[in-house]
């Protein structure tokens, strides 16, 4: 419907065929009264485990990083487009106005990301408690957004231009397009009126994945430490991680483990990663993970 702004809306697969189905078609009916485009993008996957309704697809997988500068592309040839949704495969949702919602309330309240709540099967739901369901009934301001399902202006798009050097695998896109819109004074948030199941590391998980798990945090990290090193973002994404970890802890949820700043151990390897509100949390969780 011609009353919303156009989005365009891809979702990233690789070597799995029968969530990304699930989730394409769970969208696919409403892409004209919700006023979207809908692309399954495929990132190199096996013939065996390709989508039936894969509309794009690369040869080979050139990760994260090679497919949201397709995405950004596509967006920046394409000024038809007002909203970006770049979105992983393993997502369950309701698709009946999803993607009007998530746009209504950003135009409302003027947000240049937005992301819906996340529901985690991975251990203690997201690490990042703005990425919880806070039961608000307005979003939340958090500053910040794990990009598993972002909702994406297109200024933000025009005001990124990532870096051809940019090293792969790697996160991290979630981090500088924060700081991006921090530097802009643009708005960022979590909805709490609209939540998604993220079922986390699926490919992993299941042996599809072209990457060795054992390896992949390791091989993400460090590369996600030369890229900001090369663009001089170490101290404001530093600063990022400070204000990513402290949200939260000052209100009266009771949320249970939090992550640490960097000041607090977050980057050592052998430090404590988790705040507890108290030494009761502590020990629940401990004894419930074996930590």
């Amino acid at each position: 419907m011609m009353d919303l702004p156009k989005t365009l809306y891809v979702i990233l697969t690789h070597n799995e065929k029968h969530m990304s189905t699930d989730y394409f078609e769970n969208l696919m009916y409403y892409q004209e009264q919700d006023n979207f485009d809908l692309v399954l993008l495929d990132n190199g996957s096996k013939k065996e485990n390709k989508s039936i309704r894969t509309t794009h697809a690369f040869k080979n997988n050139v990760y994260f990083n090679g497919a949201i500068q397709w995405a950004w592309k596509k967006m920046l040839n394409n000024p038809q487009y007002e909203y970006l949704v770049f979105s992983n495969n393993d997502i369950i949702l309701h698709g009946y106005k999803f993607v009007r919602t998530m746009v209504e309330q950003m135009i409302k309240g003027d947000f240049a990301m937005m992301s819906p709540s996340l529901i985690e099967f991975t251990l203690g739901q997201n690490y990042w408690p703005a990425m919880h369901c806070w039961y608000k009934e307005e979003p939340r301001v958090t500053g910040w957004i794990d990009f598993t399902c972002p909702f994406i202006h297109r200024k933000v798009v025009e005001a990124i231009e990532w870096p051809k050097w940019w090293r792969a695998p790697s996160y991290g896109f979630d981090d500088y397009a924060a700081i991006v819109c921090h530097r802009n004074k643009w708005k960022v948030g979590v909805s709490d009126i609209v939540s998604v199941f993220h079922y986390g590391q699926h490919s992993y998980r299941n042996g599809l994945s072209d990457l060795d798990p054992m390896n992949m945090t390791y091989t993400h990290r460090t590369n996600f430490d030369w890229n900001f090193s090369k663009m001089g973002l170490e101290e404001e994404q530093r600063d990022l991680d400070r204000r990513k970890a402290t949200y939260g802890r000052n209100n009266s949820l009771k949320m249970g483990r939090l992550p640490s700043t960097p000041e607090e151990g977050y980057y050592d390897p052998h430090g404590k990663k988790f705040w507890f509100r108290n030494k009761e949390e502590e020990e629940t969780f401990i004894k419930r993970w074996g930590r």
